[in-house]
């Protein structure tokens, strides 16, 4: 989702007469690069130093104003492109650093909080298979990137347009939901609208990434479709056999591309199977309303670990909770979901509540406040030794369990 946008992109820039461009792409690539493992050197030794979710949608954000820029100039043919265009020269750059700084932020984080969660004991399966997974998928997009860069450059420029334009759009959408997603988890967008638009979406998130193979098997397809070359009058039988060779030469690229995407879609689908299996979450016990309110009697979650209820609503859905002692007399209560996960659910990991998607680990004391990763609160009251949630806060939560 990094390189091969990217990869495109410089195929694009290839085809500019200016050197300029390709220049600040490869300046960009640079900057991005350091400046992602930088930032993620200070969120790991200061803790507060970096908000990853005010970076990733500052991140989001340039990364769609660069990318809409350069989609309104790059319509034009290729050797009009001047170096005077301020416009391209910003944009360009800009998106390159934004993506960077977006997926790079994400990325390293992966062996980072894998060896802090490992604490030093790096030589136990679940620390070796997701270095070992990371390890192989840093060099499989790469791979695969540079199978997609030879077969857009064997394109026509209408043809590579198009692949473009399919590719961005794709990763336009899925920047423009995460950054939507940042907006609600940090109260910006707080109308019930959103929350019954985007549920769905959140919920499915994870079916993003197909979207993205998707747009990517429009690049072989159009490739195979090119016209085979006619033969000129003044060309001999020879040049042209020449010429059809690397007609024919350039297509095998496109068949390298349909091979990645195989193994990509299997090895997303197969870790993400074995991530899910793994990460077994404890069954939800039910719930019943009485008189207005759903209570639960104190003496079963005061033993410090994450217990799951789940309320039936009017409605249909089944509205799960969490509930978890944090220290003396305080509990963190929320919905088993969060505004930027969905209702993926948390479990627990070695007394720690982790997020059953992106494996994030909470903090037990801001359990119960809104933003990041933590579950949605909901109101709750202690009284008669027992804890008492709302039977209407359950009621009006139901969507996002649709």
């Amino acid at each position: 989702m990094l390189c091969v946008p990217l990869g495109i992109l410089f195929v694009i820039l290839k085809k500019f007469p200016l050197e300029v461009y390709r220049k600040n792409f490869r300046t960009a690539v640079k900057w991005g690069f350091w400046l992602s493992i930088f930032l993620v050197a200070i969120k790991v030794g200061t803790r507060n130093a970096v908000s990853r979710e005010v970076l990733e949608g500052f991140a989001t954000f340039v990364a769609l104003v660069g990318e809409s820029i350069f989609l309104l100039k790059f319509f034009k043919k290729f050797s009009s492109v001047e170096t005077k265009d301020l416009f391209l020269n910003f944009s360009v750059p800009a998106t390159v650093v934004a993506l960077f700084l977006y997926h790079g932020f994400e990325i390293w984080l992966l062996p980072v909080n894998s060896s802090i969660s490992a604490l030093g004991n790096f030589f136990e399966e679940i620390f070796l298979t997701k270095i070992f997974g990371f390890v192989c998928g840093v060099i499989f997009a790469s791979i695969s990137s540079f199978f997609v860069c030879k077969a857009a450059d064997a394109l026509n420029d209408s043809r590579l347009k198009f692949v473009f334009f399919v590719q961005i759009a794709a990763c336009m959408i899925q920047q423009l939901i995460i950054l939507i997603q940042i907006l609600m988890a940090r109260g910006i967008l707080t109308n019930d609208i959103w929350l019954d638009v985007m549920a769905p979406i959140i919920n499915h998130s994870s079916w993003l990434i197909f979207v993205i193979f998707a747009a990517i098997l429009v690049l072989p397809i159009t490739l195979f479709s090119q016209p085979k070359p006619i033969k000129i009058s003044s060309q001999n039988p020879a040049q042209y056999r020449k010429i059809l060779a690397n007609f024919f030469h350039k297509k095998r690229w496109g068949v390298a591309v349909i091979f990645s995407l195989i193994l990509m879609t299997t090895s997303s689908t197969a870790g993400s199977y074995f991530a899910n299996k793994q990460a077994e979450i404890v069954p939800a016990v039910e719930v019943f309303s009485e008189k207005n309110s759903v209570d639960v009697e104190l003496s079963q979650i005061n033993d410090g670990h994450l217990h799951r209820f789940v309320y039936h609503a009017s409605t249909g859905e089944n509205v799960r909770y969490i509930v978890i002692l944090k220290g003396g007399s305080a509990y963190g209560v929320g919905l088993d979901a969060c505004e930027i996960c969905g209702a993926t659910g948390y479990y627990e990991r070695d007394n720690q509540v982790i997020c059953k998607l992106c494996d994030v680990q909470m903090n037990k004391a801001t359990i119960g406040t809104r933003g990041g990763c933590n579950p949605i609160p909901i109101e709750y009251s202690i009284s008669d030794g027992k804890l008492k949630v709302p039977q209407a806060e359950l009621e009006k939560n139901a969507k996002i369990f649709k």
